[in-house]
């Protein structure tokens, strides 16, 4: 079990870090030039702070997945959390090619808020 912990550790890790392609404008899929919600003048600053908020939150999730001391039993709150952040990020600054990510933060966040059986007792 604890392969599978290190692994999916990772694998989340992973999925906050493709954020920082929102800070690469040369990834067409993931750019801030453009959002069917977020006001032109408050752009930059909204995508930096959904960025930031989603790479802290999977990295804790990762950490919580892990087993870290005073994290482990909190792993269905950072799921949920890092799930609505990143969603929120894909949401405004929307691209059709991005629907993956969707799947994925909505899996996150259904894990953690139905916390179903043999995800608990991988996870203890």
């Amino acid at each position: 079990m604890t392969v599978v912990r290190v692994v999916v550790g990772i694998l989340l890790l992973a999925h906050g870090l493709v954020h920082l392609l929102y800070l690469f404008p040369d990834v067409a899929e993931f750019s801030t030039q453009r959002s069917w919600l977020v006001p032109e003048g408050a752009r930059r600053p909204v995508s930096l702070a959904l960025i930031a908020a989603s790479i802290a939150t999977s990295a804790m999730l990762a950490l919580s997945v892990w087993g870290l001391p005073g994290l482990a039993d909190a792993w269905p709150v950072w799921a949920v959390v890092a799930g609505t952040l990143s969603l929120l990020l894909l949401v405004a600054y929307w691209d059709t090619r991005l629907v993956v990510g969707v799947a994925i933060d909505a899996a996150l966040i259904a894990a953690g808020i139905v916390q179903p059986a043999w995800l608990q007792d991988m996870l203890t």
